[in-house]
């Protein structure tokens, strides 16, 4: 019971850290941004988190994998239901949680300080996308399609950067729809005639 208690309190604790932090990188560039400024906005002393974090890039790159993780877990959901024709089962649930995580996401895709999100992120979106794109054409399996794989990844971070950029003005399902056929026309125009 006890340990249950402490844990739900390391997790609420870690959780205020993080939400200053994001916070305070809407005010100012991270590399201004000290451990007080975070203590202080989260109500904490210094002593505290240091029993969490090494310095405020390890707060960082602890947000930037939770998030990376988070992403990753869709995919995998996706992977759990059977085969589309479609792309917006999985392109849904992650608008969706760049909506409810706008600042955090905003900041990431902004932040020159982070460690490697962007390449990482690129990374995932990659790796993923060779996975669902093979699953649905087969014959994206030939030589070549590493152009394909690499014009879609950059594709599909611009449009996230650009919606994110412009304030989000489009609904969610209309930007999953618009990376939908951005994707499954080049993939088909790309794959379908081999």
């Amino acid at each position: 019971m006890k340990s249950e208690k402490e844990d739900r309190r390391i997790r609420r604790t870690q959780k205020l850290l993080k939400e200053s932090l994001v916070s305070l990188m809407s005010e100012k560039a991270f590399k201004d941004i000290t451990i007080k400024d975070i203590t202080d906005r989260a109500d904490l002393n210094r002593g505290t988190f240091y029993l969490h974090y090494s310095d405020t890039y390890g707060l960082l790159e602890t947000m930037e994998n939770d998030v990376l993780d988070d992403f990753q877990n869709m995919i995998d959901n996706y992977f759990q239901m059977e085969a589309e024709s479609s792309l917006l089962p999985i392109l849904v649930p992650v608008v969706h949680y760049i909506v409810e995580n706008e600042t955090i996401c905003q900041n990431l895709f902004e932040n020159d300080a982070s460690h490697d999100f962007h390449k990482r992120f690129k990374n995932l979106i990659y790796k993923n996308g060779i996975r669902v794109i093979e699953r649905m054409f087969p014959a994206s399996r030939s030589a070549g399609s590493d152009y394909f794989f690499e014009f879609i990844t950059y594709g599909l971070i611009g449009i996230i950067r650009k919606w994110l950029d412009d304030g989000m003005p489009q609904p969610e399902k209309e930007i999953a729809q618009t990376a939908n056929s951005a994707v499954l026309s080049v993939a088909n125009s790309f794959f379908a005639a081999g």
